[in-house]
C-alpha cells in the first residue's frame, strides 16, 4: 500500500482540481459568449489554385481513395515491421522509419491545419493564423524536448 502522505496528497490535489473547475464554471458569465453572425472567410477569391484545392478537398472520391491508400500502406508497413524472417532487416527498418515519419507528419499536419482553420474561422487573417499555428508547433517541440531531457 502507498504511504499515507501520498494518498492524502492525491486527495488534496483532486479536491483542489474539482474546486478550481467549479470556480471556473461559476465565475464566468457564459451568456456573453453567444455566437455572432460573422461571416466565414471567402475562399473563392478568384485564384485558380485555391479553387482547385477546394474542388479536390471537397471531392468525396479523393478522400476515399486517399484513405484506402493510406490504410493499405500502413497495413503493409505494419506487416513488414512485425514479420520476422521473411523480410530483410533493411526493408523492415525502412518500413518502421516510414511508419514513424508518416505518423509524425500526419499529427503535425493535423495540428497545424486545425489551428490554422480555427483561427481563420474566428475572423483573423492568414498571417495571424499561420503565426499561431507555427507558435503552437514550436511549443509542442519544446515540450517534446523537455520530455526527452527529463526521461533520459
Amino acid at each position: 500500500m502507498a504511504p499515507f502522505g501520498y494518498v492524502v496528497s492525491a486527495f488534496v490535489m483532486g479536491f483542489l482540481l474539482v474546486l478550481l473547475g467549479v470556480g471556473l464554471i461559476r465565475g464566468r458569465d457564459w451568456q456573453q459568449y453567444a455566437t455572432s453572425n460573422q461571416s466565414k472567410p471567402d475562399w473563392n477569391d478568384g485564384e485558380a489554385e485555391f479553387q482547385l484545392l477546394q474542388r479536390i478537398a471537397t471531392n468525396s472520391t479523393v478522400w476515399v481513395v486517399c484513405f484506402l491508400f493510406l490504410t493499405l500502406g500502413i497495413g503493409a508497413g505494419a506487416i513488414l515491421f512485425v514479420s520476422g524472417t521473411a523480410v530483410p532487416a533493411s526493408i523492415r527498418q525502412s518500413a518502421w522509419l516510414a511508419l514513424v515519419s508518416l505518423s509524425i507528419v500526419l499529427v503535425a499536419g493535423y495540428i497545424f491545419w486545425g489551428t490554422y482553420q480555427s483561427i481563420r474561422y474566428r475572423g483573423l487573417d492568414s498571417a495571424k493564423a499561420t503565426l499561431t499555428a507555427l507558435w503552437l508547433w514550436g511549443m509542442l517541440f519544446v515540450v517534446v524536448v523537455i520530455l526527452q531531457l527529463v526521461m533520459a
